[in-house]
């Protein structure tokens, strides 16, 4: 009898869990991040979604903030290209940290409001520029508040 792919999940669930970790995110983080659904996330990573859609992708890969090396590995893992080294495994991801080289991270809340006097969308468009030229990262926006973080080091 084969071996399903739930029970062996192939290896973009394996560098989607992976990356998750590093970034020390839970899979309903990610899913805001990413705007997908947790079940998306979960389907992902237990390899219940063989081929995502190229847009699911570039979302996770954004979401992750992957640099071009592992960008580029995630998505051919995500079209199933990324050649094994024996038939029926997987190879270790090229530069694949380790799951306790967590990055350290920056938080802010901003009251949009206060980013501008007139509160207008524009000004708060210019405002928002002014903190990502400060390296400072749009996580989410809710009910007048703007969640921001930036990558120390």
């Amino acid at each position: 009898m084969s071996t399903s792919v739930m029970e062996r999940p192939g290896l973009f669930a394996t560098l989607l869990q992976s990356y998750r970790a590093t970034e020390g995110l839970t899979q309903q983080q990610l899913a805001d991040f990413a705007t997908l659904s947790v079940r998306a996330i979960r389907d992902l990573e237990h390899g219940r979604a063989e081929r995502p859609r190229r847009d699911t992708v570039r979302l996770l890969a954004e979401a992750l903030r992957l640099d071009p090396a592992r960008r580029a590995e995630f998505e051919r893992a995500a079209r199933g290209s990324t050649p094994s080294r024996t038939a029926g495994a997987h190879p270790e991801p090229a530069g694949m940290p380790s799951p306790d080289a967590r990055r350290a991270y920056e938080y802010s809340t901003v009251l949009l409001d206060s980013l501008a006097s007139g509160s207008s969308d524009g000004e708060w468009s210019r405002a928002l520029n002014d903190l990502a030229r400060q390296a400072w990262r749009l996580v989410s926006v809710d009910r007048g508040v703007a969640f921001l973080e930036r990558r120390l080091g």
